[in-house]
């Protein structure tokens, strides 16, 4: 039976108000759910499960000082809900950032003297305990998979990637049905996440559709884990990576399409965050995990994107948002192939970073999965891009990342960053250094 037919059975049978509302949540009608669940917490103030779903129905609609209301209750009822303890933050951070002024003070065009060094990127997965049939998970630990391409996140003083799938040990998933095929689901040990500090990794994004494929427990296994190993991270609503270097303070933010993070759906609420971390640090960075995915999305449209049928932002106008809010450099990934960059108001956009790691999962597949890079980037204090290179990096067999002596990622860059951004794209250098135009033209 559809979502929709057994919502219409449900709501024409003698069921109560709370199934109604449960039914109707399933079926994506959250103004139907919230009558019904309205209804079943008046009847039964006390009933825990009635003002859970009924948060969930003011989420699903954008009313985070309602869903954080119903979940105080819950709170207060039963002090040892499983998940409230992780939602009830979320929506009340979400409900403070609607209330926020999203415009920067100023953005500086000219830099000044101070710099500090960026390496970014893209998506990263160490192996996963999941893997149907033979072993996926990389041998010692994954101590060789970054061999070759390291160096170049050791040599800045920031180096960041996206983290695809939760580091934890012995979490049972619940994302995928027994024997589907289309389904994929990530699980790290723990162990493996000594090797991004020895990659010098010092950022790690959690906002992806994979942070959660252990549910809330697996992302607060990822960030303990990261926790103890010294990397900040960015995930979750509210969570924000703050960290210093040679007396600046940098900040890091990170949006996805899914309900644990700030959402590339809603440009306004990233830019209320960003504004929000530029009033605490000197350099603010945003990291957003959107656009539809694969080789047939390497443009970046101006324009909303789905992908399997989700909403995956429009993230020209995310990213522009974010800049106009005091982002002074934005790292874009998911689509698992290469975009354009342009730099807009003097602030670096990537617009997808393409894979990195995806041990025998993801990499190779569709002709231009399989190239990649290390973005390496100097940033004045004040957020104005001083210099930029990239650095061609290619996945073997196994996707794993090693230098690419024929520098394919540089004719990919330079060739989408011309297309989707004629006036404020980048252009690539026979070294893979980056020049732009100093003109401010934000078209």
């Amino acid at each position: 039976m559809s979502s929709l037919a057994l919502l219409t059975w449900l709501l024409g049978a003698g069921t109560s108000d709370y199934e109604r509302g449960v039914a109707a949540l399933k079926a994506g009608q959250s103004t139907t759910a919230q009558t019904h669940l309205q209804a079943a917490t008046a009847a039964d103030p006390e009933r825990v499960e009635a003002h859970w779903e009924l948060g969930w129905a003011y989420w699903l609609q954008g009313d985070f000082a309602s869903a954080a209301a119903s979940w105080s209750t819950v709170q207060s009822l039963a002090p040892s809900h499983p998940e409230v303890g992780t939602w009830l933050p979320q929506a009340q951070e979400r409900a403070r950032l609607s209330g926020l002024n999203t415009k920067a003070a100023e953005i500086p065009l000219e830099a000044s003297a101070k710099t500090l060094s960026f390496a970014a990127a893209g998506d990263t997965m160490l192996g996963t305990a999941l893997r149907r049939g033979s072993s996926g998970l990389a041998p010692d630990n994954g101590a060789q998979i970054f061999d070759g391409v390291a160096p170049w996140l050791l040599a800045a003083d920031v180096a960041f990637l996206n983290l695809e799938g939760p580091f934890a040990d012995g979490l049972p998933q619940t994302k995928c049905s027994s024997g589907s095929k289309s389904c994929y689901a990530f699980s790290t040990p723990t162990r493996y996440a000594q090797a991004l500090v020895d990659a010098g990794v010092d950022w790690a994004s959690l906002a992806n559709n994979h942070s959660m494929d252990l549910g809330s427990a697996g992302m607060t296994s990822s960030m303990a884990t990261l926790d103890a190993l010294g990397i900040a991270h960015a995930g979750q609503t509210g969570d924000v990576a703050i960290i210093e270097r040679e007396g600046i303070r940098i900040g890091l933010i990170a949006a996805h399409s899914g309900s644990c993070c700030l959402n590339v759906n809603r440009p306004q609420e990233i830019a209320a965050a960003v504004a929000d971390l530029d009033r605490r640090v000197d350099i603010v960075v945003l990291s957003f995990h959107g656009g539809a995915e694969g080789a047939a999305h390497r443009h970046v449209p101006g324009k909303l994107e789905i992908g399997y049928g989700e909403k995956r932002g429009d993230v020209k106008a995310v990213a522009r948002a974010a800049v106009d809010a005091g982002a002074d450099l934005v790292l874009g990934h998911g689509p698992h192939v290469l975009r354009g960059m342009e730099v807009y108001k003097g602030r670096l956009v990537a617009y997808s970073l393409g894979n990195f790691v995806g041990y025998k999962q993801f990499g190779t597949q569709g002709g231009f999965g399989g190239t990649s890079l290390v973005l390496s980037a100097v940033l004045a204090d004040n957020g104005v891009l001083v210099s930029a290179q990239l650095h061609p990096v290619a996945l073997d067999g196994e996707g794993q990342p090693r230098p690419d002596p024929d520098g394919a990622a540089w004719a990919q860059v330079a060739e989408l960053s011309a297309a989707d951004f004629p006036q404020t794209g980048v252009k690539v250098g026979d070294q893979g250094q980056l020049s732009w135009s100093t003109l401010d033209q934000a078209d």
